[in-house]
């Protein structure tokens, strides 16, 4: 090995794939490593495999012939340069899923002049790239086998499934990103005036609970309870903080959207941007309101912008007489940032998030006065993923270490649930404390079946704390709403 390496770097012979193939192949591993539940699409793969090695190495060979023919003596400067900018670009794109312009054309312009005095050690650089991939193909491997495959199918067949509604409202779902309940927001870190918000909501006939709770606190874990009714306690870290398949099971074959269908229910999906459908999901709704085609063809883009409401007006005005179940998400008023860096991170991001909610609260007042005059005896659920995590600097800072202090953890937890559905729905409401009862509390009460005291669901919380290297699963709330702070073990 050591004879062939000495025989590489003291050759005159120069490799294309080395400064195209390897580079490209280091990226996407990267990006499956960092990112897997984001691009674990075949589509996905395709496209990272065009622009990150096809692309590159058809631009490569022609100007590589190109030199070949009128600057022979070149070829090492050629292949130094390209080296640089071409790993520089797609592995930028892959650790910010973006454009860095003036950072790369920057490493552009040092990569050329350098070039000039150091072309010769490219080689160098293509060896160490080489254990770069090496050693991350090791990882790659390591973590498909260990938690991608053995990961179990934890999404099992609910009793409700079978259920059979005595009656068909039409149901709306109306999801606000990380809109606080009213129980942490007011408390002493929001001290959020929402008060005419909920005044107009009661006058419109809803019904709150100031207590609810989602069970986790991101947006694919808590709706992938919401959507199963199930709890997954977050592979208890395997993916890092992540779900497995998440999309998959929020926008697919789940048990309340089978539920509905088996009822005779159309289903409609109608988001704002596209960050549930970044990994191309196969969509079990009847109509979605985004194409596949304006998904981001190569990175994942969060950001899509469409016009929900004018798109969940049509769609409401547009259906047949069947039964009809909506699910709307806008991800506003959505959590807080990334300020940590700021003195003044805390009352920063608290100012943005209380206009955010100011914004939002008046677009769902709009839908919900859209749905009553259109469509009145419907029953529309407004349910938030999770809260703002107001009182932390950042969003990560939640994750950092076990939280003891009560209004940081309602921050995190306490999420808007509102009801707007008949009297006798009333008793079936009490009994929803956090996102795992939502439906088989509706289920029950379509169903004509009589409504119990209290949930018979887990409704504890849970969060996963990082410290160095390890992941804890931690039980924040028990299933009676209780604050408690319990490490869970794997069983």
């Amino acid at each position: 090995m050591k004879d062939k390496i000495v025989k590489y770097l003291s050759s005159e012979n120069h490799y294309w794939w080395t400064v195209t193939l390897l580079p490209g192949c280091y990226a996407i591993i990267y990006l499956y490593l960092k990112n897997y539940t984001v691009v674990n699409s075949w589509q996905q793969l395709s496209s990272f495999i065009a622009c990150f090695v096809l692309i590159p190495s058809l631009l490569f060979l022609l100007l590589d012939l190109s030199f070949k023919r009128k600057m022979p003596e070149r070829r090492a400067q050629l292949y130094w340069s390209f080296l640089l900018i071409n790993f520089s670009i797609i592995f930028s794109l892959s650790i910010y899923l973006g454009w860095r312009w003036k950072a790369l054309i920057l490493v552009a312009l040092l990569a050329i002049a350098a070039s000039f005095f150091t072309a010769k050690h490219y080689k160098k650089i293509v060896l160490l790239l080489s254990f770069m991939c090496l050693i991350a193909s090791g990882q790659l491997l390591f973590f498909i086998s260990s938690s991608v495959l053995s990961s179990e199918d934890w999404v099992q067949p609910m009793a409700f499934e079978s259920s059979v509604f005595q009656q068909k409202p039409n149901v709306y779902l109306l999801q606000p990103d990380g809109y606080v309940g009213e129980q942490a927001a007011n408390n002493e870190i929001y001290q959020l005036d929402n008060q005419s918000f909920y005044d107009t909501m009661k006058a419109q006939g809803f019904q709150f609970n100031a207590e609810f709770r989602s069970n986790y606190p991101t947006t694919l874990a808590s709706n992938s309870t919401l959507f199963t009714a199930q709890h997954h306690y977050l592979h208890y870290g395997d993916m890092n903080n992540e779900l497995m398949n998440a999309r998959d099971i929020i926008l697919g074959d789940n048990p309340v959207l089978k539920t509905f269908v088996t009822n005779g229910y159309k289903t409609h999906l109608i988001l704002e941007h596209s960050y549930l459908m970044l990994n191309y999901p196969e969509v079990y709704y009847d109509t979605n309101n985004v194409d596949r085609r304006e998904l981001s063809p190569l990175l994942p883009n969060y950001f899509l912008g469409k016009d929900y409401m004018e798109d969940f007006k049509s769609q409401v005005l547009s259906t047949s007489e069947d039964p009809q179940f909506y699910f709307v998400e806008i991800l506003h008023p959505g959590h807080i940032s990334y300020s940590k860096d700021r003195e003044d991170a805390i009352a920063f991001e608290k100012n943005n998030y209380r206009e955010e909610i100011k914004s939002i609260s008046s677009q769902l007042i709009d839908m919900v006065q859209f749905i009553e005059f259109n469509d009145p005896e419907a029953i529309i659920l407004i349910v938030a993923d999770h809260g703002g995590f107001v009182g932390y600097t950042h969003t990560g800072a939640a994750y950092t270490q076990p939280e003891k202090d009560l209004a940081l953890k309602e921050s995190v937890f306490n999420a808007l649930y509102a009801v707007k559905a008949p009297e006798d729905f009333d008793p079936f409401q009490k009994t929803v404390t956090s996102s795992i009862g939502v439906f088989p509390a509706l289920f029950n009460y379509l169903s004509g079946a009589k409504a119990t005291n209290t949930s018979s669901f887990d409704n504890s919380s849970y969060l996963l704390i990082k410290s160095d290297a390890e992941q804890t699963l931690y039980r924040y709330y028990d299933t009676h709403g209780n604050s408690v702070m319990q490490k869970v073990e794997q069983p």
